[in-house]
């Protein structure tokens, strides 16, 4: 059976229409899926960009705390240096005081040395030196006693209340009889008492 020309062409057209029809199908999927791969891709890069600001905001919190432990440190090594100064000035100030210590005893122990004085029969003897003390004995005497710290006492060579409770504490801290009075035996423990110490004030300085 021959086919005419217009079958021939309504047959060409109908060819022509699926053609274009598939072609737009697959036009229209290919065009879906790429917006589905867009926003698959959106949403992937959401995500990421969320986990970095996440990442980002624990780093520098991190970061921070650091920061502040370091200043914590730095603080507390300049607390220790300052304590290890002040332990190092008491130590100084110990060795000091143990010095000083140290010196009085030595004082104390001369004077007791001389706790028991000579007899006078064998002491040398001494100018001026007289059952009534004269006037250069009692300032001698005043002189001596406030070297040896048993007060400020006034040179004036007269015996009066504070000179007289002066000689009787000194002579109460060396063993004599206490009397107040200026006898030889007191005036010469002094004199020697004065010596001793002022040798030890000249050693020490």
């Amino acid at each position: 059976m021959t086919r005419t020309p217009e079958r021939n062409g309504l047959s060409i057209s109908r060819l022509t229409i699926s053609g274009l029809a598939v072609a737009a199908v697959t036009g229209w999927g290919a065009y879906a899926y790429s917006v589905l791969s867009s926003a698959q891709i959106e949403q992937q890069m959401s995500g990421q960009t969320a986990a970095l600001r996440e990442y980002q905001s624990q780093f520098l919190s991190q970061r921070m705390k650091a920061e502040n432990g370091a200043r914590e440190i730095a603080k507390l090594q300049e607390q220790l240096t300052s304590a290890r100064g002040e332990i190092e000035r008491l130590a100084a100030k110990h060795t000091e005081s143990e010095a000083n210590l140290a010196a009085a005893r030595e004082q104390l122990a001369s004077l007791q040395e001389i706790h028991a004085p000579p007899a006078l029969d064998r002491a040398p003897a001494l100018r001026g030196v007289t059952p009534m003390p004269t006037k250069q004995d009692v300032i001698s005497a005043q002189k001596a006693l406030t070297d040896l710290g048993f007060g400020k006492l006034e040179a004036d060579g007269v015996v009066g209340p504070t000179t007289r409770q002066a000689i009787e504490e000194y002579q109460r801290l060396v063993g004599l009889t206490v009397t107040g009075e200026l006898h030889a035996q007191t005036l010469q423990s002094l004199m020697r008492s004065a010596k001793v110490v002022a040798a030890q004030n000249e050693r020490a300085e």
